[in-house]
């Protein structure tokens, strides 16, 4: 954590003013000093943002099946051969590039009193400590950035996080009143919800993470309830700003992820069977992924109109994802919502794959068979998030997902080479990528 204790000191350093007869006597004018929460929010939402959908969602997408690493590195993480160093990354996407940003413009926004921007705030540093302990497990939570009292924080259970996530999350409703996710998104977030519905929804889903399913069910019923509500990245052509899945085949490293013989690829073509029959998935399969011109292969679609096209927005959390929460939950608490959620997810697939056949569920409500249903639609439909891969820990890989390579799909992400050097509380012996976190145990 040395390099988020930095950029803070930074911060606070920059916040102090000091009186001597030296004030002001080498003060460059156009230098910002500080900026406000309004701005700093923005710097927030990124750090969500990337990583949501930057690296970690391409690993965890080769981890679970959706992807095939084909070149360079890519080629030992489809072998799910990975080290420390590989997950610089995402803890510095997630502790300096995003929570340290929400917690600052969350300390602004309080002292100016402006209690709705704190709300978003804390649902934006709620949502990247989520997906961190999802990912990692136990993580720095109570102690991150408190710089005077604890220059390396210690790690706390993946239990206390989760109940923390959820707490931040209670916070946040109480503050943001309607507020509609329009306020404080910028040019970087799209939403007709409101950050309320956005709050409950990402509640339901760390209570599905936790395995607390009524709790899941309740707060999916209060979230995102229509397609226009998800909330989605936004991009555009300007260098930078492109999708980011995007960026990395196209702009960057072309070549490196494809998705040749991956799973996805074979539900989505018929050689592997789906648990419910889905013509529609011809047109789907289009969608997601295109040929090599050799004809050796696939790759995600990056083309004009493909999932991943230069400026195809991305789902941070998403109607579909919402619905399906719903019918799982209801599913494994005996309520007969379970079917007709299901089938809103296949009536809005239709909708948006025009000519192509979703048809209704025929399993009864409760069954096993709607489980491996819903399950599967999600790993499909979600395809690039990180939430499939939570679902395939959770539920002891109930869909059967073929791992890459032995029989065990990755359990976890491993501990950065930052923290190991930095701080001595990083959980020791140093689990592997195979040891499941405490909640799939």
């Amino acid at each position: 954590m040395k390099k988020i204790h930095y950029i803070i000191t930074v911060s606070l350093v920059l916040l102090i003013s000091c009186e001597s007869y030296t004030d002001d006597l080498n003060t460059d004018p156009n230098q910002f000093v500080t900026a406000p929460a309004e701005l700093i929010i923005g710097q927030a939402q990124l750090g969500w943002l990337q990583l949501a959908t930057s690296n970690s969602a391409r690993y965890a997408g080769i981890f679970m099946n959706h992807f095939t690493g084909e070149d360079r590195q890519y080629v030992t993480v489809n072998q799910y051969s990975t080290t420390a160093a590989d997950y610089d990354d995402t803890w510095d996407d997630a502790f300096v590039d995003g929570i340290a940003q929400a917690q600052l413009a969350k300390s602004l926004a309080l002292d100016n009193g402006n209690q709705k921007l704190v709300g978003i705030a804390t649902i934006c540093e709620a949502a990247i400590f989520g997906e961190m302990t999802a990912l990692f497990g136990d993580i720095p939570f109570n102690e991150v950035n408190s710089i005077g009292e604890y220059s390396t924080p210690k790690f706390d259970k993946q239990s206390t996080v989760l109940a923390g996530v959820q707490s931040l999350l209670d916070d946040a409703i109480s503050k943001i009143g309607d507020a509609p996710a329009s306020l404080y998104s910028g040019n970087r977030l799209s939403s007709e919800a409101t950050w309320a519905e956005i709050a409950y929804s990402l509640k339901a889903r760390y209570y599905l993470i936790s395995k607390d399913y009524a709790n899941a069910l309740s707060n999916a019923k209060k979230g995102i309830n229509t397609p226009e509500k998800s909330l989605r990245s936004k991009h555009t052509t300007a260098l930078n700003s492109e999708n980011l899945y995007y960026q990395f085949m196209v702009d960057e490293r072309d070549g490196y992820l494809g998705a040749t013989d991956s799973y996805l690829v074979k539900l989505l073509s018929d050689v592997d069977e789906r648990n419910i029959a889905t013509p529609g998935d011809s047109i789907r399969f289009k969608h997601y992924f295109t040929p090599y011109s050799d004809g050796s292969g696939h790759a995600p679609n990056t083309a004009a109109g493909g999932v991943f096209a230069e400026t195809a927005p991305m789902n941070i959390i998403s109607y579909r994802e919402v619905k399906l929460i719903e019918a799982e939950a209801a599913n494994r608490t005996g309520n007969a919502s379970d079917v007709t959620a299901f089938n809103a997810v296949r009536l809005d697939l239709e909708a948006q794959f025009e000519g192509g056949s979703f048809p209704a569920t025929i399993s009864s409500s409760g069954s096993k068979d709607l489980l491996k249903e819903i399950l599967e639609e999600k790993y499909i439909c979600l395809i690039g998030e990180l939430q499939p891969f939570h679902d395939i820990r959770r539920t002891g890989n109930l869909l059967n997902v073929p791992a890459k390579t032995g029989s065990t799909i990755p359990q976890r992400f491993i501990y950065p080479q930052v923290e190991i050097d930095t701080n001595p509380n990083v959980p020791t012996p140093l689990p592997t990528l195979f040891d499941p976190t405490t909640i799939n145990n």
